[in-house]
């Protein structure tokens, strides 16, 4: 009884969220970022599961060597058991970072939207799209409302205005974000009674990444003190969003 309700409960909202905050429709095309973790299976889950028209986008960065691969190979078998298109591609990230005197992560992050943008920009200039035959094809990441306070933290940190208390937004032009709703642990209920499986990143565990040492060293300080301060957080975002 529990599982069914964590999986009603979660795909219900998820449909709300998704039509009232980011538009979504079931005659839409979605392009979903899908790194074989948690929260993209889930996304994908619940959107195939919902009827949504999907293909699947996967970057492999290189970066982790067999690990890499192991992802890859896991995305692939996912758009093959959902019936679903998928498109993959490869980078050299360590030497495109070297060359461009960028981090690792900035380089990542570079490689990967302009591979999306592309891959968006070429579908909007079919035949199809532009003789209105069939709509166009919209981008769709996986962030959640913890991803969502771990940006506001810090935005707020680096130095913002009104604009970065916002943190995410569901609808962001390029990109719709229709998990922003729920905590990562509500995604985990969701997947475990669902049965699915996916794949865990090691590097989530390395501190020296600027967000792992808030989601994994700050925040549960944060949460001594004030153990309501994600629900608090959560609520402050939508506020600053209004």
């Amino acid at each position: 009884m529990q599982k069914q309700t964590a999986m009603s409960d979660l795909s219900a909202r998820f449909s709300d969220f998704a039509g009232r905050e980011c538009g979504m429709q079931k005659s839409g095309r979605y392009l979903l970022a899908v790194s074989g973790g948690l929260d993209s299976v889930v996304l994908c889950d619940l959107m195939h599961d919902q009827g949504f028209s999907i293909a699947i986008e996967h970057c492999n960065f290189g970066l982790r060597g067999e690990e890499s691969e192991r992802d890859e190979s896991f995305v692939r078998a996912l758009a093959e058991s959902l019936h679903v298109p998928g498109f993959f591609k490869r980078f050299d990230t360590a030497e495109h970072a070297a060359r461009e005197r960028i981090s690792v992560q900035e380089a990542a992050r570079g490689l990967r939207y302009d591979w999306f943008d592309s891959m968006i920009a070429i579908d909007r200039r079919s035949p199809e799209v532009m003789g209105g035959r069939r709509p166009p094809l919209r981008l769709i990441t996986a962030h959640h409302a913890d991803d969502n306070i771990e940006t506001l933290l810090m935005n707020l940190f680096k130095g913002t205005g009104i604009s970065g208390l916002r943190g995410m937004l569901p609808d962001y032009g390029r990109v719709l974000r229709p998990l922003l709703f729920a905590f990562r642990e509500e995604l985990e209920r969701y997947a475990h009674a669902r049965g699915l499986a996916w794949v865990e990143d090691s590097s989530n565990r390395e501190v020296k990444y600027t967000r792992n040492k808030l989601r994994l060293q700050l925040m549960p300080l944060i949460e001594e003190m004030f153990p309501q301060a994600r629900q608090s957080l959560a609520s402050e975002i939508r506020f600053f969003s209004d």
